[in-house]
């Protein structure tokens, strides 16, 4: 490779580099997380975007009701020549002709679809609004989960790093030992087995952790490797919400509103899907200005003000298959939201049983966290005394890892648990109070 390839490689590989990674930035708390991945979320902005758009409909549907002036026109040029005869003389035509029609028109009575569809855009704009509040609930949620997520590997990840290092520190005494004569090299083996395997842990917790912090960071649009750390610590106690009631939260989450004005809005349809069918009568006024005829100079202007009625007669059953349709999405409609009401019942037991179970975990794997810490302790001291094998050793720091990993799986499962339970109930004005201490008990 010569010098000049080599150099633009190097070039390259540094402006990748700065594309993907940044300085390490101080910690973030989850409020502030929550509201930077608000911010930056473009499933929000599409949801805003679609609001608009609704609203922007209703507008467009409210037309329907008021006067409408347009006009119609045509010019035309013949390639022959044409002739008349005027006053007993032949006479060339003008080669051109042209007519302008403007027409203002008032729809007075259109079987009621005007109404209809006007209604229809109104129910659509709400059901926009509900959307975007649930677009709301769902990042906020997808905000939470990311957050103790990064927290609870970077909690891991300590804790595989402290766990290498246990195992490391025994590894250098049996070595010692080994080498001064007074232990086995089966002993050896095993805690040299055990190191490796402490290694790998590590090393798969310190994956994990990278893909976390990855993720935390695309979500809120900052670089993917930049090194946030969290302020809010998994393993912090944090007071339980109240349990809400389903009907309490059927009146306040937004796919649940939206489902039963999607009900209104297809009874509307029906409406609507039969008032093609009904009489449309309209009254206007319209003009015309043209050239005379014959063509041979001159202009004329005219006008006429009128009243249309259109009655269907006879359309082979159309109606009345076309009100079968809109009637069976009334019904369809209704169902989907009856099953609604069953699955937002699961999501709210579910988040509240993990709650309830997460809280009797944390007491367990605490208490289990404190008995291990001792044994490992006593165990260790006893092997060194020589009252006990490495077996044994190993036995207690395998429980000790054991114990760590189940007290921050247990928090983080809390912490997930509460944030799917606000989400369950749409409920977004809980604030919870966080600890801001290292993530590692």
């Amino acid at each position: 490779m010569n010098r000049p390839t080599y150099i633009s490689l190097i070039a390259l590989a540094l402006l990748l580099g700065g594309a993907w990674s940044a300085p390490a930035q101080g910690p973030i708390s989850l409020d502030e997380y929550r509201e930077r991945v608000l911010d930056y979320s473009y499933t929000l902005k599409m949801a805003r975007e679609n609001r608009a758009a609704a609203e922007a409909g209703v507008r467009q549907s409210y037309t329907g009701f008021l006067p409408a002036l347009s006009a119609a026109g045509d010019f035309s040029v013949n390639f022959k020549d044409r002739y008349a005869v005027s006053n007993g003389a032949s006479q060339l035509l003008h080669p051109y002709a042209f007519s302008l029609q403007p027409a203002l028109v008032q729809n007075i009575y259109t079987g009621g679809a005007v109404r209809n569809s006007y209604e229809q855009a109104k129910i659509s704009s709400e059901i926009a609004r509900y959307g975007e509040e649930q677009s709301q609930l769902s990042v906020a949620y997808l905000a939470e989960y990311n957050y103790w997520n990064l927290a609870s590997n970077e909690a891991l990840l300590a804790i595989a790093t402290r766990y290498e290092g246990i195992v490391r520190n025994m590894y250098n005494v049996v070595r010692t030992r080994f080498d001064d004569g007074y232990v086995a090299k089966n002993d050896l083996l095993m805690i040299e087995t055990r190191l490796r395997e402490a290694e790998y842990s590590r090393v798969n917790a310190d994956n994990l952790y990278r893909v976390s912090l990855q993720n935390f960071n695309i979500l809120m649009g900052a670089v993917p490797l930049t090194q946030h750390t969290v302020a809010d610590s998994v393993t912090m106690p944090v007071q339980l919400p109240m349990y809400a009631g389903v009907q309490e939260a059927l009146s306040r989450r937004p796919d649940y509103l939206s489902a039963d004005r999607r009900v209104e809005y297809n009874r509307y349809g029906v409406k609507l899907a039969s008032a093609k069918f009904n009489p449309q009568l309209s009254a206007g006024v319209q003009g015309l200005w043209r050239n005379n005829t014959p063509n041979l100079g001159g202009t004329d202007l005219d006008g006429l003000a009128f009243l249309r009625l259109s009655v269907p007669i006879f359309h082979w059953g159309e109606r009345r298959h076309a009100v079968t349709a809109s009637q069976a999405a009334v019904r369809s409609s209704e169902y989907e939201k009856l099953q609604l009401i069953d699955n937002i019942t699961q999501e709210i037991m579910t988040a509240w049983t993990n709650i309830v179970e997460s809280a009797s975990q944390i007491d367990i794997a605490r208490a289990n966290l404190e008995v291990a810490r001792e044994n490992l302790s006593l165990n260790t001291f006893s092997y060194n005394e020589g009252l006990l094998t490495i077996l044994d050793v190993i036995s207690a720091q395998l429980s000790w890892l054991q114990a760590y990993t189940n007290t921050i799986t247990a928090n983080f499962n809390q912490k997930v648990a509460i944030a799917a339970y606000h989400k369950a109930i749409a409920d977004t004005g809980i604030q919870q109070e966080y600890g801001t201490t290292s993530a590692v008990p």
